[in-house]
């Protein structure tokens, strides 16, 4: 038999192409598929993964008709292999089926996808450097913190630092806020914000190559009004939920722990400037961790809820749910599992609650500021202009992005 024949009667992957778990998706199981040769991430369903996940070059096409046949109570056609294996062919899967020009097309056109995606209106991306070897090194000797050794007694001086910052808010408060502090004081809070945001980022990074996963991208992200490093971990959709999870709290779980040692400052020095500063990371630290665990904005704590409950995308497929719901009643939404049905509607009200809550807190907030710089009048006349630039600007950005749907 020639190495083309069994390629097409006993299909193998090729080596680089690594297949995820289901996750759920506008209320159908989806896989995500990553080609590691080209950067390429596609979706299957749940009938293709079944047969790709077969396709280990040991099995023949009648068996894995009779496997599929077994399981779904549905034999495959002609038509149904041929458009299979179409698939295959466009995206160079199979092993011994390749082609070198095809394969250097699609890894050209992956990068110039994620290029694009660097680069937005209020948010863009600046790479530094492929961390992945780096991690490498790094592995063998960070592998003890992976164990439960060391998690456990980490996550207790987490908890006891949240705890003594909890009780102590008034006092480190009025310690911020009292007195001008001197530039030295102020270069160093930032410059240990900054490690410590880099530190954290490096932890999803590091747990995704603990995984097994690959980190391609460390760099300098601007969304607006900030900027701060990031660290790419798009290999997390092909773990369990459990990793993905672990994955996400990385980060906010490194960060708390690097206030460790401000905390011990905190309460053993004397008075003056490094109490001071240690003052400073510990409220805007655990402020900021704080902040990156809510559930309503795009950060760890948002994704960990997704990955928990094993959603693709919450925030878009709640969207995709209360636009049908609305449109079309219960009925349209009926497809969909009722487990996902009681979270859509549960994390849309709380979105809607949340967002109301803080609009009407900002609102106040900036009106107040307003009216005792330029009088109530002209408070309310700049809060309608700002109110009627933003719907502006949010349309814009909706038919921009619906532009860009294939």
């Amino acid at each position: 038999m020639t190495t083309v024949d069994a390629t097409w009667t006993r299909p193998r992957l090729r080596a680089g192409v690594v297949l995820g778990p289901g996750q759920w998706r506008a209320g159908k199981l989806v896989h995500h598929v990553k080609d590691r040769e080209t950067g390429w991430f596609y979706r299957v369903g749940p009938r293709e993964h079944f047969l790709l996940s077969r396709m280990d070059g040991s099995r023949s096409l009648d068996d894995l008709a009779a496997e599929y046949a077994a399981t779904y109570r549905r034999r495959l056609g002609p038509e149904n292999w041929q458009q299979l294996f179409g698939m295959l062919h466009r995206r160079q899967m199979l092993d011994g089926a390749t082609d070198p020009a095809a394969i250097a097309r699609l890894t050209e056109s992956a990068a110039e996808g994620a290029a694009k995606t660097r680069r937005g209106p209020l948010s863009a991306r600046f790479p530094l450097f492929d961390p992945d070897g780096l991690f490498d090194r790094l592995l063998p000797w960070l592998r003890p913190v992976f164990s439960w050794a060391f998690v456990l007694p980490a996550l207790l001086a987490v908890l006891a630092v949240a705890g003594y910052v909890a009780l102590h808010l008034p006092e480190l408060v009025t310690g911020v806020g009292g007195g001008d502090r001197p530039v030295a004081a102020i270069v160093a809070a930032v410059v240990s914000t900054w490690v410590i945001v880099f530190l954290h980022e490096c932890a999803h990074g590091l747990t995704c190559r603990y995984f097994g996963g690959r980190v391609t991208e460390i760099g300098v992200m601007w969304r607006f009004p900030l900027v701060a490093p990031y660290c790419k971990v798009d290999d997390i959709v092909l773990f369990t939920p459990r990793r993905r999870v672990a994955t996400a709290f990385a980060g906010v779980f490194v960060s708390m722990l690097a206030l460790v040692p401000f905390a011990a400052i905190r309460v053993w020095a004397g008075p003056g400037a490094l109490r001071d500063l240690a003052g400073t990371m510990l409220l805007f630290g655990t402020a900021t961790a704080a902040l990156n665990l809510v559930p309503f904005l795009r950060l760890d704590g948002y994704y960990m809820l997704s990955h928990a409950l094993n959603l693709a995308d919450l925030r878009a497929d709640t969207y995709a749910y209360w636009g049908r719901l609305l449109r079309g009643g219960p009925a349209a939404v009926a497809d969909h599992r009722r487990r996902d049905r009681l979270v859509y509607a549960g994390y849309g009200l709380a979105s809607a609650l949340f967002a109301v809550t803080v609009a009407t807190l900002l609102v106040r907030y900036w009106y107040v500021s307003l009216a005792g710089w330029i009088g109530s009048g002209w408070a309310i006349t700049v809060l309608v202009a700002e109110a009627l630039a933003l719907l502006a600007l949010t349309a814009h950005l909706t038919r921009r992005h619906r532009r860009r749907q294939p």
